[in-house]
């Protein structure tokens, strides 16, 4: 029987199907199937990037540098994750921004020049202090197997941005990113490439700037399911950024400072929770007292794991005696009055064989 080439549209439909990695492998080794590959709608469970490594669904492109330096100077010899210049010294951020990058961090110096120790200059390259030639590679591994390029003639840097833009560039329509983490201090973007749907985003440590680079490259008219983020480690006060607003669930992923969670009450986003218990030194009523502060809207609900439930009641007795509208107390439920027609819900709950401290606002009872 004699076999016939499939039809574009044909191509177009398997791969529109197809895993989003394996469709790459194959368009990579089949040339006349690129165009369909680039007109086809594009997928992805999974998409994780990082600075010298890149995910997609179950498919890991991990990239290190090779180091074989002739000259016996006590450097180093084998891989390493960072990108060096040719005298050896790591390159830091603001060197290695290329059009379309988009910084996620204020610092751009995070890999700074050492000073010529003597302890330090035993990891430099010796190929500009000797004559001695040194052979550096880019070894890129996936699916198994590892291939190597000169590290004169690419850096890592400039490696990941290529296959961002070979995988998700040039393409005839938005794609879709289900669950997307982004996690360094630089996101490597394709140029123009269509801002694609993004229903699940993590992005590590808070910080506004990272808010600014989601805002400006996925598709806002789309609401998100969920942003996970971090507290900041440092002196970082959550505000009520406009890209919260379009989030329908924001995940707190590590323990919360108080500042940091009292913040919370003020933005938009009406589903909150946090991953991590508070401790037992955590000072419930200060929180309590901002909700009371804040006014929000019906419908807004706050989850957080406890491991210890301090008496909701003796709160209001002891620290909140002086306050109105109080509706109901108990030691599992509180109800108070946060504006002419919402009630606030406090209260203990139990779910997923966890206990949680539940912030609720509710219509007001005629």
């Amino acid at each position: 029987m004699e076999s016939k080439p499939m039809l574009f549209c044909d191509t177009k439909t398997i791969l529109t199907y197809m895993e989003a990695g394996c469709r790459f492998k194959l368009a990579l080794k089949i040339p006349s199937i690129r165009k369909a590959e680039k007109a086809a709608p594009l997928i992805i469970n999974r998409l994780e990037i990082y600075e010298n490594r890149l995910i997609v669904n179950e498919t890991e492109y991990k990239m290190k540098v090779y180091r074989q330096c002739q000259a016996d100077a006590g450097l180093y010899n084998g891989e390493v994750d960072d990108d060096s210049d040719e005298y050896g010294f790591k390159i830091n951020l603001d060197e290695s921004m290329q059009p379309g990058d988009i910084k996620l961090t204020h610092s751009g110096n995070l890999h700074r020049r050492r000073k010529f120790t003597q302890e330090e200059l035993e990891y430099d390259c010796p190929e500009k202090m000797n004559t001695l030639p040194c052979n550096h590679y880019i070894r890129l591994y996936v699916f198994g197997s590892m291939c190597q390029f000169p590290y004169k003639n690419m850096k890592m840097y400039q490696l990941i941005k290529r296959l961002l833009t070979i995988f998700l560039g040039n393409r005839n329509e938005a794609s879709t990113f289900k669950n997307m983490i982004v996690k360094d201090n630089v996101l490597r973007w394709p140029v123009n490439l269509q801002k694609p749907i993004v229903p699940n985003i993590e992005i590590g440590q808070y910080y506004p700037l990272k808010l600014d680079a989601l805002q400006s490259i996925i598709d806002s008219t789309v609401p998100l399911t969920s942003l996970k983020v971090g507290s900041p480690r440092y002196l970082v006060r959550i505000s009520d950024h406009p890209f919260l607003r379009n989030v329908e669930h924001l995940i707190i992923s590590n323990y919360p400072s108080y500042d940091f969670l009292s913040d919370l009450l003020s933005i938009q986003t009406t589903i909150v929770s946090t991953t991590l218990p508070i401790s037992r030194e955590f000072n419930l009523y200060h929180l309590i007292y901002s909700l009371i502060r804040k006014t929000r809207p019906i419908g807004v609900r706050f989850s957080i794991p406890v491991n210890y439930k301090e008496d909701l009641d003796k709160i209001i007795d002891e620290d909140l005696r002086t306050i109105d509208g109080v509706l109901e107390k108990s030691r599992n439920r509180i109800k108070l009055s946060v504006g002419r027609d919402v009630v606030a819900v406090v209260q203990y709950t139990r779910r997923d064989s966890k206990n949680w401290l539940e912030i609720k606002t509710v219509p007001k009872e005629e």
